[in-house]
């Protein structure tokens, strides 16, 4: 293989230079498509290092969707009156 622009070999110089190829693979983080009779028959991909990674590539969960920004929330004041509540904490302070 020359160089990292490559993304693609045919099925001889993957015979030829496997151990080349899964080093190119692991060095730059880039899928590697094997090709017969230029059509892609097969990808070499790198494994991701992350596990949650690992188990969204084989399918076993599925990602939840992405949090909303803080700048969307909209929040909300107190539902009701809260003076009353206020007074009767300090009254009751003030008691004991």
């Amino acid at each position: 293989m020359r160089g990292y622009k490559k993304r693609s070999v045919g099925i001889k110089e993957l015979k030829d230079k496997a151990s080349e190829i899964v080093a190119t693979v692991q060095r730059t983080g880039q899928a590697i498509t094997i090709t017969k009779n230029n059509q892609e028959v097969a990808r070499i991909t790198p494994i991701p290092t992350d596990p949650y990674q690992r188990l969204i590539d084989a399918g076993l969960i599925r990602p939840g969707p992405k949090p909303r920004p803080l700048g969307e929330l909209k929040l909300e004041g107190p539902l009701g009156d809260s003076s009353l509540a206020i007074q009767a904490i300090l009254q009751e302070r003030e008691e004991d």
